[in-house]
């Protein structure tokens, strides 16, 4: 039995060394992702804007041309004044004319107004745009250098799992079941040390004391009565690691 405990001692410290690298890899994995979602969120943002500026571009030309004709009426209704001889029917046609030049001075201004907001809104953008480019590149960059940590980081995964493989073949099929449904469901921990006075560092709970002296015989397998978890009775240097962690 005690080589039982010594191959699941083992087995949960692989697991341990293996949590480490894998928990470096999905911080760098994760760190990338949240930089690209950035980047996608900016370009998306980004062309959205260009859309509205490309509809904003639409409208004043269209407002250049009911401009352009405003000034075709002026000029054909000042050229039409000039023959009127009539008191009355002047007086209409310099009327038409001042409301003729006052819409014009009013859609004159709207258009001047509106290319002012046009060439604000284009200056952002490039301004936005070129943030864009530098954030492209700065992930470029860490995407670059992450593929070549992570890479080692796999290598090193692979590595540890050939050992974890070499210990899972000490044990029994069922009890690397067991050990596995542990280890999902105890925050990867499915064996821990007992702590001074028969403590279990992985729920802090007290062992009765029957079973404390069994532990630290090592002669059967047993399990904490409160969170499950395999105990095994070790020095106080590895009793203060478990516990740190």
């Amino acid at each position: 039995m005690k080589d039982t405990i010594a191959a699941l001692v083992e087995l949960q410290h692989i697991d341990d060394e293996i949590r480490v690298y894998q928990l470096q890899r999905n911080e760098l994995a994760q760190n990338l992702d949240r930089l690209k979602a950035i980047v996608s969120q900016m370009a998306a943002e980004m062309e959205e804007k260009r859309v509205k500026l490309e509809e904003a571009t639409g409208f004043y030309k269209d407002k250049q041309g009911e401009l352009q004709a405003d000034g075709e009426r002026i000029a054909k209704a000042k050229t039409k004044l000039a023959s009127v001889t009539r008191t009355k029917e002047y007086a209409a046609m310099q009327r038409e004319l001042d409301n003729l030049r006052k819409k014009y001075a009013a859609d004159e201004s709207e258009l001047i107004r509106l290319a002012e907001a046009m060439q604000e809104y284009e200056g952002s953008i490039a301004t936005e745009e070129a943030k864009l480019g530098e954030l492209r590149a700065e992930v470029d960059r860490e995407e670059a250098a992450s593929g070549d940590q992570l890479r080692e980081l796999d290598e090193r995964i692979a590595s540890i799992s050939k050992k974890k493989e070499s210990a899972e073949g000490k044990l029994d099929r069922n009890l690397l079941t067991r050990y596995g449904r542990l280890l999902e469901r105890r925050d990867g921990k499915a064996v821990v040390p007992v702590g001074p006075k028969g403590r279990c560092t992985g729920c802090q709970r007290l062992l009765p004391p029957q079973q404390y002296i069994q532990v630290q015989r090592g002669e059967k397998l047993l399990s904490c009565p409160n969170c499950q978890r395999y105990l095994y009775y070790a020095g106080p240097e590895e009793v203060d690691v478990a516990a740190e962690a």
